[in-house]
């Protein structure tokens, strides 16, 4: 695609009406609350948190028919499907994981745009192709008499909309989104909402912690809502009025500051002395952590991570690795099938998927080895020092710890908080904690400005459009305003920064310094 094939659909992706697009005043300033105040960072970005909770509370009815319809489906024998693209593909992920975790059952099917590979390698471009939301659909073997409970962030994202399209015409699919109806004007949307055999919830949090970053509270208010929607086996309201309310007095009770603050200095000093980082879990979090640190590469241009298979291989910052106790994982293989609770992975193979089996193939997946061979194997080919970030769950206590790992072992801070009797719910504050982490650590090193997202990569239609806008507003913050800079003039600047945009490089800061010194001549 060059600029102007772009600028052909551009109005199909201008999406900066929409709220989760637009900057959220409360956190006006992270970037320097994240390198001079954490305490005041930590509680900004906290105070977003907690409105998720309101927004549920106020619509417990129509989860509680979303949770009826799922009861509904198992009682007949046919299974439920979740599915999302990008964060919303991997909260599908995390929750089977979760719901397996906690029933042992396998009546739940998840899949995300790119399969499971997306999983720990971001698979952006196929977001915009909702016949690849249907395919994948149809290849899982969806049938009449499921249910399908999809979720979008933004309420417009086309792989979502071709997956739940086509479950309507043999069912009644769940919708589930986080932007006001009336700013969805996008066609796409349009014919979401009027398809009467399509159940519609809206989510609506807000605007984000940083600008456009639905990660954050979009993917918690989703998590958290199908979460209780196929947790719970009869008297949904009482139970989700229970949870939520325990769930959130327990969050308000966590001192953030104290727990994570310190994690965020040391994790930033190492990147700032280029050293690289293990973060390590067990099973029943590692989908959440590896979600966490997957997000950062498309969030805030950060190398991926890397793959055995590639030549040379150039290692990303940090790298996830399970922490296996009990068990004898001996492949790259084991150690998947352990972080998804049991079940193999599913990567996209058949003929429809040919030309794209270097992304999604599962021979792509396996080659990012999390299994604890990685460790030797990475410090050779990294060099350098490293470091290790341990964060452990169980009945009692949510802990982390971090220790220098090589040359030498030695911890350098640990600290823990009581948990909850509730799976789920200390599964949402945890998503909370590390989303804050990483967000401030970001704001430490200098990925964000303010809170505005001026790292994107621009990978798909709905983040060239975001970056444009970004440009856009840059240049007039810094008063270089002209008739002539234009959202195309932008876009065919923009395209060509891309062609030569390395990892670590701001799309963003490069496109608006071309365009300023072109009107500073």
């Amino acid at each position: 695609m060059n600029y102007k094939d772009f600028l052909e659909i551009s109005a199909q992706f201008s999406l900066g009406g929409l709220i989760t697009e637009q900057a959220h005043p409360h956190t006006v300033g992270l970037s320097e609350f994240a390198k001079n105040d954490l305490k005041t960072g930590i509680q900004r970005m906290k105070d977003l948190d907690m409105h998720v909770f309101d927004v549920l509370m106020n619509k417990l009815d129509q989860l509680a028919h979303m949770n009826q319809m799922v009861l509904d489906t198992w009682s007949k024998g046919n299974r439920v499907f979740i599915c999302g693209c990008g964060s919303t593909g991997r909260l599908a992920l995390t929750l089977e994981t979760l719901y397996r975790q906690i029933t042992k059952q396998t009546n739940i099917i998840s899949f995300m745009a790119g399969g499971d590979v997306a999983i720990i390698a971001s698979v952006e471009d196929f977001e915009d192709h909702p016949e690849f939301g249907a395919q994948q659909l149809n290849e899982l073997g969806f049938k009449e008499g499921d249910l399908l409970i999809s979720s979008t962030e933004g309420g417009e994202t086309p792989w979502v909309i071709g997956a739940v399209q086509e479950a309507s015409n043999i069912g009644k699919p769940f919708y589930l989104y986080c932007n006001p109806d009336e700013v969805l004007t996008v066609q796409r949307s349009q014919d979401v909402f009027n398809n009467p055999n399509i159940n519609k919830i809206n989510l609506s949090v807000g605007h984000q912690a940083i600008t456009g970053s639905t990660r954050m509270q979009c993917s918690t208010v989703l998590t958290y809502a199908i979460g209780l929607a196929i947790l719970c086996k009869e008297n949904f309201i009482d139970y989700a009025t229970n949870s939520i309310k325990n769930v959130r007095q327990y969050y308000e009770s966590i001192d953030a500051h104290q727990f994570i603050a310190k994690f965020v200095e040391l994790e930033a000093d190492c990147y700032l002395r280029k050293e690289f980082v293990f973060y390590r879990s067990q099973p029943n979090i590692a989908i959440n952590i590896l979600t966490d640190t997957t997000e950062r590469c498309p969030t805030f241009s950060l190398h991926p991570f890397e793959s055995i298979l590639d030549n040379p291989i150039n290692p990303s910052w940090s790298y996830f690795v399970m922490d296996v106790t009990e068990g004898n994982y001996n492949s790259s293989l084991q150690t998947w099938e352990s972080l998804l609770y049991g079940r193999q992975p599913r990567a996209l193979s058949s003929n429809y998927w040919h030309k794209y089996q270097h992304k999604v193939g599962l021979e792509k997946l396996l080659s990012h080895d999390i299994s604890q061979d990685q460790i030797e194997r990475r410090i050779k080919y990294a060099g350098g020092n490293h470091n290790q970030f341990r964060i452990v769950y169980d009945q009692d206590k949510l802990e982390m710890s971090w220790e220098f790992l090589s040359p030498n072992s030695e911890r350098i801070h640990f600290a823990k908080v009581k948990a909850i009797d509730d799976v789920l719910g200390q599964n949402i504050v945890l998503k909370c904690l590390i989303n804050i982490h990483s967000t401030l650590l970001m704001g430490r090193i200098g990925r964000y400005q303010s809170n505005i997202m001026i790292y994107v990569r621009p990978t798909n239609n709905k983040l060239i459009d975001r970056a444009i806008r970004y440009v856009l507003y840059l240049l007039k913050q810094n008063n270089i305003v002209n008739e002539n800079i234009t959202y195309a003039l932008v876009c065919e600047h923009l395209f060509e920064e891309i062609k030569t945009l390395v990892y670590g490089e701001s799309i963003v800061l490069k496109t608006f310094e071309r365009v300023k010194n072109l009107f500073s001549l």
